[in-house]
């Protein structure tokens, strides 16, 4: 009976030990990507449209996450793009492009494909219904 109590108790106090530490490392992990400047020194939100401007870049959504400013929008090849900014540098702390991602895009421009054929493809078309392709190794 004795041991089985001091089993328990010894369970009980692992639990409770594995538990508080389980909820305290969360809050002492930091990102990556978070910036942690005093507010007092960030460079006001029209420097972060100036210099986007600079780069090309249209602005649809700017906001501050993570103690960084975070910018939507697109880059000057057209791609839609977000960004996270050290306030007081401006200068890149994450980027992510549409083409980054596992989805759509790819790699390809929005208009890449226009339902034209390319220009050095030639006028009667690559392939005709019916006929076998002919393949010549260089």
């Amino acid at each position: 009976m004795k041991h089985l109590r001091i089993a328990r108790r010894l369970m009980l106090t692992m639990f409770v030990l594995v538990g508080a530490v389980g909820i305290h490392y969360p809050a002492q992990a930091h990102d990556s990507d978070d910036c942690e400047a005093p507010v007092n020194a960030w460079k006001p939100r029209d420097a972060v449209r100036t210099m986007a401007q600079q780069k090309g870049w249209q602005i649809d959504r700017l906001r501050i996450d993570d103690g960084c400013y975070e910018v939507k929008g697109r880059d000057a090849d057209g791609r839609r793009f977000k960004a996270k900014l050290d306030p007081v540098t401006l200068d890149v702390v994450r980027m992510k492009r549409e083409d980054d991602d596992h989805g759509g895009a790819r790699g390809r421009l929005p208009e890449a494909n226009s339902g034209k054929p390319p220009a050095d493809a030639p006028p009667e078309g690559l392939l005709k219904p019916g006929t076998k392709p002919q393949i010549q190794i260089r």
